[in-house]
């Protein structure tokens, strides 16, 4: 039978996955379309 061992770190800190910062500025940038959409069209119709 197999011997099962406890997950450890290894000596090398594995570094955080860089993924976050571009999803934050992808979301980011939607919410300022969106809102730059909708103030558009917002201040067309109050003329």
């Amino acid at each position: 039978m197999s011997k099962f061992k406890p997950v450890r770190k290894g000596p090398r800190g594995e570094q955080p996955k860089p993924g976050a910062i571009p999803c934050a500025i992808l979301i980011i940038s939607g919410i300022a379309l969106l809102s730059m959409l909708f103030y558009a069209a917002l201040s067309s119709s109050v003329k």
